[in-house]
C-alpha cells in the first residue's frame, strides 16, 4: 500500500512478439491439455475486499480457480497475494483487524456464509506454509496427525499412499517411526505436502513452498506441484517468475494496492500480457 504506484495501467497486447518477457519456458502444451476439459472453476473470488484495520490489503478481486491446474500467483512484496491466499482457507480469521467483504466460492458454496465452519473449510482446502513446519513426532505420526483429528482410519497403507504422492517414500520408508525433525528441510517441506494430502482435500494452497530451499530441493517440490494437478487444485504464491512460468497453468499478476493487475494463461502472462504495468513487473523495470 505505501509503495509507489508504477504508473498507469496501459494496454500493450498490441506487441506480437511470441519471445518470453523471461527467460523461462512456459508449458503450454500441459496447460492446453488441462483446460480443454476443466472450464468451470472450483474457486471463485467476487469482489473480494480485505482489510487489516484501516489498511485495504485486497481491492474488488475478481479470480476463478480451475479444477485440477496450477494456478501461480505473482507480484511485488505488499501486494496481497498471501492475503489472498489466505482467505481462500479462512486463515484471516486468525486476525483480529482481518475485515473480508465480497464473495469467495467453493464451487456453490460461499466460504464465508454463516453456514461455514472453518476447521471443516480446511480439510478441503489445505494449506502448505513458507518454512516447513513438521510436527515435533515421528514421520509416520505426522502424516497420521489430520486423519486422527478427523476421527479416520488409520492405516500402514494410507500412510504409505501420501509418502508415495508427495516423492518421498523411498527417502523414508526405513525411518518412519524416526523424528521427523531430523529430515532435510527439502524432506519436511514434502512431508508437510504429504500430511496435507493425505486427508484427501480438494484444494492445496501453497505459500512460497520452496523459497527456503536448495535448488535440488527446490526442483523436486516444482516436479512434485505438477503430479499433484493430476488429482488436486493447486494455488501457489511465488515470488520467482521462472518457477510460475515452469509449473503453472494460469497466472494472476497482483500490483500494489491489493489490485489484480491481470489473470490469464501463464504463456499469455509472460509472452504477450495485455498490462503494460504487468509487462514491467515482469521484465523487472519494478516489483
Amino acid at each position: 500500500m505505501s509503495e509507489p504506484d508504477p504508473g498507469p495501467q496501459t494496454g500493450s497486447g498490441e506487441n506480437s512478439e511470441e519471445t518470453s518477457l523471461i527467460e523461462t519456458e512456459v508449458t503450454a502444451d500441459t496447460t492446453e491439455t488441462r483446460q480443454a476439459s476443466r472450464a468451470d472453476p472450483v474457486v471463485e473470488s467476487r469482489d473480494l475486499s480485505v482489510y487489516y484495520g484501516d489498511d485495504q490489503a485486497l481491492n474488488d478481486v475478481n479470480l476463478a480457480i480451475h479444477e485440477q491446474e496450477v494456478t501461480a500467483i505473482i507480484g511485488p512484496s505488499g501486494c496481497g497475494k498471501s492475503t489472498f491466499l489466505r482467505c481462500l482457507n479462512r486463515m484471516n480469521d486468525l486476525v483480529e483487524s482481518a475485515r473480508v467483504e465480497g464473495d469467495l466460492l467453493l464451487r456453490d458454496t460461499n466460504l464465508y456464509g454463516d453456514d461455514v465452519d472453518p476447521v471443516a473449510l480446511r480439510r478441503q482446502i489445505g494449506m502448505v506454509f513458507q518454512h516447513p513446519n513438521p510436527f515435533p513426532k515421528t514421520i509416520y505420526d505426522n502424516v497420521a496427525y489430520g486423519l486422527r483429528v478427523q476421527n479416520k482410519a488409520v492405516t500402514d497403507d494410507v500412510i504409505e499412499q501420501a509418502l508415495r504422492r508427495a516423492a518421498i517414500w523411498d527417502e523414508v520408508k526405513d525411518q518412519l517411526h524416526t523424528s521427523a525433525l531430523d529430515l532435510s528441510g527439502g524432506q519436511q517441506q514434502r512431508l508437510c505436502i504429504a500430511r496435507a494430502i493425505a486427508v484427501d482435500p480438494e484444494v492445496i494452497l501453497m505459500d512460497e513452498p520452496a523459497s527456503a530451499l536448495d535448488p535440488i530441493a527446490t526442483s523436486k517440490i516444482e516436479d512434485l506441484i505438477e503430479e499433484l494437478a493430476e488429482d488436486y487444485t493447486v494455488v501457489i504464491v511465488t515470488h520467482n517468475m521462472q518457477q510460475a512460468a515452469r509449473i503453472s497453468d494460469r497466472t494472476a499478476v497482483f500490483l500494489t494496492g491489493g489490485e489484480l493487475a491481470e489473470y490469464d494463461d501463464t504463456q499469455t502472462i509472460f509472452e504477450n500480457p495485455e498490462s503494460e504495468r504487468v509487462e514491467d513487473y515482469i521484465t523487472g523495470k519494478f516489483g
